[in-house]
């Protein structure tokens, strides 16, 4: 037999999974919180070493040995090229940073037990990652291109900035700080050959350098010859002296043998007087 109408079992209805989970996550949870160790509530000068709080070391200083029942805290400075700036309850303190000049870096400020070493930029760079006072990085100057002037130099935190010259001024190598007005031709023996641009003058400037260049070497040329010429005249009037002196001194030599030859010898006349012959008539 069927059961009267409204005797029947009620439908299922599905149990609430989501909420017996949500339930036995918190109960677990709960649990293992009652279990865990409460930290201890320390003072702003001290530090928690299990369920104890000790003092901490002050800058300069890391902790040796942590403070027992009876004793307080060890503390030990740090060694050089470390540091601790706050009072702490480190067991090692910090290594200093170093300031890499490949990095365009240099040292602003050296690194002491209580104070990190603070890093700057290197003449003509600027920083890039800038950190407080501490650069962590730099670039170098951007380098005006020709046809440029150098709008505002750069500073520590700023690049170089540049700007094209206006037209009928010129910049050759992008170092100036205002463009030049390029001058065009108008000199005797000069020709425009090609017109001037913002990065180079007219081409006359060019012409007018070179013959500034062959004027000199022509010039120190004619010097040479002149001092040659100079130096060959000065031999000339030498042989010519030497020459004249050789005659005379021959032509003197020559009329002092002419004299001795021309000059009557020297006679002495002795009297001679004749007498008749002592014996004349034994004959």
């Amino acid at each position: 037999m069927e059961p009267p109408g409204g005797w029947g079992s009620p439908p299922r209805r599905p149990a609430p999974k989501a909420d017996i989970l949500t339930l036995v996550l918190y109960l677990t949870f709960l649990g293992s919180s009652c279990y865990a160790p409460a930290l201890p509530s320390c003072k702003e000068d001290e530090y928690p070493v299990g369920s104890e709080c000790c003092p901490k070391c002050g800058p300069g200083f890391h902790v040796r040995q942590a403070c027992g029942e009876q004793t307080g805290t060890v503390c030990e400075p740090c060694s050089p090229g470390t540091y601790i700036a706050h009072f702490n309850g480190l067991s090692k303190c910090l290594q200093c940073q170093m300031c890499d000049p490949a990095m365009g870096l240099r040292t602003s400020r050296n690194c002491s037990t209580t104070a990190n070493a603070l890093c700057g930029c290197s003449p003509g760079h600027f920083c890039i990652i800038q950190d407080g006072d501490h650069c962590a990085a730099c670039r170098a100057y951007a380098t005006s291109s020709p046809g440029q002037r150098v709008q505002k130099g750069g500073t520590e935190s700023q690049d170089t900035l540049c700007q094209n010259c206006p037209p009928g001024t010129f910049s050759s190598n992008g170092t100036l700080e205002e463009c030049q007005h390029g001058n065009k031709c108008s000199k005797w023996l000069v020709t425009e050959a090609g017109p001037g641009t913002s990065s180079s003058r007219w081409v006359w400037w060019l012409l007018s350098g070179s013959l500034i260049v062959i004027v000199i070497v022509g010039l120190i040329i004619l010097r040479l010859i002149i001092c040659v010429k100079r130096r060959k005249s000065r031999g000339d009037v030498v042989k010519v002296i030497v020459s004249v002196q050789r005659k005379r001194q021959e032509a003197e030599g020559e009329a002092i043998v002419t004299e001795a030859v021309q000059a009557p010898p020297d006679i002495t006349t002795v009297a001679v007087e004749e007498t008749e012959p002592a014996f004349t008539g034994r004959s």
